[in-house]
């Protein structure tokens, strides 16, 4: 280990001819009993060699009998063993000691604070020798006040572990220009942040300086690599399910997957879906702005949606069967005005969406490779498109649960190596520590120590400016336009609809709940990790960098280097993809039923429609990297777009929850909701951002008081109109019109879905999904909170509970979200094996087939004596599929994609 060790002596010519004196000189072992004497006299009251010794010992012997002199040639054999260096130094007032690199294995894991531990605890030594160390990760603050008799008395410090080398720096107590000591004392970490340029003790303005960590190779690897992988694996999923599991991939089962999805991939497909590059990079900002409170806001605040959708997923169920998307249910009951309303509000939505994907995603790959952030928000979708027009909303399905899969392994990597295995942190006992550091008062933030926007000091708003409290007036601020916004996002956007259609009936409200709480854990484990993490290093992040999402990469990359920004690059790659193809399949349905079946060919057929399906795909593909190019233009961060999305479309979420929940809710009410909810919340919004600004820009509106008016406005707004009109003139709705809306192409009868239809089990699931989704969504947003406000600002131990649920619910979220899917698919990954190895899956397809046959041939007698007469002429089988008086063979018929499959 190479350890530097900077002095500020009264008389710094003095220690420099002493250091080059004493370098290499060999000095006789006194007698213990001189060893004594000296150490009295240097240190009265301090005991005698050996017991300090002791009383300063830390596992690894660290800063030993600073009074007596010992020479690195007379050492005893445990101490030759251990490797002790020494250095004869005079102090006058501080040293500070900061681990450059580490070169042994033994050791390269051991932080400065163990290797100088123990005099921290020497209270009885204060004033005397050696006799305050701040206990740092990767420096320590050694203070030593003597009286000033003894102010040049020599000592010796005894260091352990590798050879310890000192170099001696001598320092004016004051450097030039007035800043203090470099790095300055007190915080004990984060000190390689800090240079001298040109005399001035200055702290680095970002973390990133410009210079990504990764070659560009390596984004351009991620990007294009993972897309082509997922796009060929994806594809070649889809191929074994129609191959030997026999899927029809017809149009209804390109937009609905078949309407037969179940929980454990319904529930993956939730937090896929929901784990947008937000997820992981906005919860961290709001963590390194707002403390604990940041995480937990986030993830509570975007977790009851999920958990109250659930109760519509059952009603699309009872109410509207057959529906393809929302916008379907809405012109049934209300008709073409209010269609053409909600259609806008739909569309709009899918593309905020889309839009804070790729802000994300691009920035992070710039940040952290230097791939062109222009041709990064046209790469990222490319394998998208690819698997989504091959396989359309099963292939979707598919593709997300290998994203989850990914995504939560990597969540558990990171989670547990901030709060276990880092040597930089590695205890929620040392990441505590350093919050409290972070955010203390007497840190000196003025320039150039700490730049403008960079977290140092106090936290304005929060409980005794600290980062370890939910009191925070900006964690609760936040946490309101987060749970208003997010309303609308999964409210109003058709792809939660598509995967309520396509789930069993059975599946429906248990996929639902399950999903919104393992999606819980992915913002609230990981930014309570990467978030919290970033301020525990004093990382230089800067307000604008946050927004932007740099803070979850870097601190990976603080803490893992290289392998952790590829680690982190990957994981956003799959979070933006796998929302991004949800998305795609819901832009193109609301396309394909909502405009071209509804207003330009009413008798489309299915193959029509699964053509025009999949040009909206590729069309809408195209744009989304499109609108981020000119997003990132314009200078819209990541940041900005989430905070103003709920201003926009929050004032639909009030109507269309009314939609299937109350019969009086009218088409007029409707309407004017929306509209009126959504004008005035964007015009409180900027009204709000130029009285209290003084001006409308990203930058004042984009703060919390303006978003806060303006997402309130929107969301309550928009609801009281509806619910005021609807009073006044009440519709008085059946849902008749919602069930009779139809499929393109008739799907074969399954017994037990159909039993899963009934009203009475219906009923059942929408009483389960009520009580459940209600009371989670009473914890967490209520109770929880409530809860922790008493403890105030967090102790050690309590902020070591507070982890400690972190990392059992990212576990135990990851392992049930990557096992249930494939327990639950046992059967069809067992059919699919089989018909690969073995011919049993031939054989069954051919019995099927003669059942068919027998059918027909029973149901039509004429058929039977059709093909007798054509047998006793001796007419082979070929030649009777092909004869002019038998056409098509009766057993087959075309689908769709041309392929040949047995008639239902």
């Amino acid at each position: 280990m190479e350890v530097r060790v900077g002095l500020w002596p009264s008389n710094g010519a003095m220690a420099r001819r002493h250091a080059r004196r004493t370098r290499g000189r060999a000095t006789a072992e006194p007698s213990p009993r001189n060893r004594r004497a000296r150490a009295r006299r240097c240190c009265p009251n301090s005991g005698d060699g050996e017991t300090r010794r002791r009383r300063l010992v830390r596992t690894r012997l660290a800063l030993q009998d600073s009074c007596a002199p010992t020479h690195r040639s007379h050492r005893s054999p445990a101490q030759r063993e251990s490797g002790i260096s020494i250095a004869p130094i005079f102090l006058s007032t501080e040293i500070i000691i900061t681990a450059r690199k580490t070169v042994s294995a033994e050791s390269k894991n051991l932080p400065v604070g163990e290797l100088l531990a123990g005099a921290r605890d020497s209270d009885r030594a204060r004033g005397r020798c050696l006799l305050y160390t701040t206990i740092l990760p990767s420096v320590a603050v050694l203070h030593f006040e003597p009286p000033a008799a003894r102010r040049r008395r020599r000592l010796h410090s005894l260091f352990a572990g590798d050879l310890i080398e000192f170099s001696f720096l001598h320092r004016s107590k004051t450097m030039a220009g007035g800043g203090g000591a470099c790095p300055p004392p007190g915080l004990g970490f984060g000190g390689e942040y800090y240079s001298v340029v040109d005399g001035v003790c200055s702290r680095d303005g970002s973390f990133f300086g410009g210079k990504p960590v990764l070659a560009q190779a390596v984004g351009y690897a991620v990007v294009l690599g993972f897309g082509a992988f997922f796009a060929l694996f994806t594809s070649f999923l889809v191929w074994l399910e129609k191959r030997y599991v026999g899927s029809q991939h017809t149009s209804e089962w390109f937009n609905t997957a078949g309407r037969s999805v179940k929980t454990g991939l319904i529930a993956s497909v939730i937090v896929s879906q929901w784990t947008w590059a937000a997820t992981i990079l906005q919860s961290s900002n709001v963590a390194w702005q707002y403390g604990v409170s940041g995480p937990f806001w986030y993830a509570s605040g975007a977790t009851i949606q999920v958990l109250l959708f659930g109760v519509m997923a059952i009603e699309i169920k009872r109410k509207a069967p057959n529906a393809h998307t929302v916008c379907e249910i809405v012109r049934a009951r209300w008709g073409g005005a209010a269609h053409a309303v909600f259609l806008v509000f739909c569309l709009t939505t899918n593309v905020i969406v889309t839009a804070m994907l790729l802000l994300g995603g691009s920035a992070v790959a710039n940040a952290l490779t230097g791939i062109n952030v222009y041709a990064a928000s046209f790469l990222i979708p490319l394998g998208v498109v690819v698997y989504t027009l091959a396989g359309g909303l099963k292939a979707t399905f598919l593709a997300s649960y290998i994203h989850s899969v990914v995504v939560h392994v990597v969540l558990v990597v990171f989670v547990f190596l901030v709060y276990t295995s880092s040597s930089r942190l590695g205890s929620p006992r040392v990441v505590h520590d350093h919050l409290t550091a972070v955010a203390s008062a007497a840190r000196d933030c003025s320039a150039p120590l700490s730049h403008s926007d960079q977290a140092c000091g106090p936290v304005h708003g929060n409980f005794k400016g600290s980062y370890l409290t939910m009191l925070s007036s900006g964690g609760l601020v936040f946490g309101i336009i987060n749970i208003v916004g997010n309303f609308g996002t999964v409210f109003v956007d058709n792809g939660y609809w598509m995967s309520a259609i396509a789930a069993r009936p059975s599946s429906t409200h248990k996929g639902y709940l399950l999903g919104g709480l393992v999606w819980f854990a992915v913002p609230f484990s990981l930014a309570t990790s990467l978030g919290l993490g970033a301020l525990a290093l004093d990382l230089p992040i800067t307000a604008a960098e946050a927004a932007k999402g740099l803070v979850p990469p870097a601190t990976a990359t603080a803490l893992m280097g290289k392998s952790g920004s590829v680690l982190l690059l990957t994981m956003l790659f799959m979070a933006v993809t796998s929302a991004g193809s949800a998305e795609l399949v819901a832009v193109s349905s609301l396309c394909t039923y909502d405009i071209y079946r509804t207003y330009i060919n009413p008798d489309a057929t299915g193959k029509q429609i699964l053509r025009v399906s999949r040009a909206v795909v590729l069309a809408f593909g195209c744009l989304m990297g499109a609108l981020a190019v000119i997003l990132n233009l314009v200078g819209v961060s990541l940041g900005w777009m989430y905070l103003a999305m709920g201003v926009i479309i929050g004032s639909a979420v009030i109507p269309i929850a009314l939609l299937l929940l109350w019969s009086k809710a009218n088409a007029i009410g409707a309407i004017l909701g929306t509209v009126t909810g959504c004008a005035l919340g964007v015009t409180v919004w900027l009204t709000v951002a130029k009285v209290q600004y003084g001006r409308v820009d990203l930058d004042s509106t984009g703060r919390n008081a303006p978003m806060l008016a303006g997402n309130l406005v929107s969301i309550l707004l928009g609801g009281a109109v509806h619910a005021a009109c609807s009073l006044a003139w009440p519709q008085h709705y059946d849902w008749e019109s919602s069930r009779q809306i139809t499929t393109v192409e008739s799907v074969a009868a399954d017994g037990e879905l159909a039993e899963e239809l009934k009203e009475e089990r219906l009923v059942r699931a929408k009483r389960w999904i009520v009580k459940w989704g209600v009371a989670f969504t009473a914890v967490i947003v209520v109770l929880w909170p409530v809860l922790s406000l008493p403890a105030g600002k967090y102790s050690a131990g309590y902020f070591t509970l507070w982890a400690a649920v972190a990392i059992a619910w990212g576990t135990v979220g990851s392992a049930v979200i990557i096992f249930l899917p494939l327990v639950e698919s046992w059967d069809t990954i067992c059919k699919v094996c089989e018909g690969m190895f073995t011919s049993d899956a031939v054989y069954e397809r051919l019995d099927d087939m003669n059942l068919r046959l027998k059918a027909i041939m029973e149901a039509m007698p004429e058929a039977e004596e059709r093909y007798q007469e054509m047998q006793k002429k001796g007419i082979g089988a070929m030649e009777m599929a092909h004869h002019p008086a038998s056409g098509t063979h009766p057993s087959t018929v075309a689908n769709d994609d041309g392929d040949d499959l047995p008639h239902a």
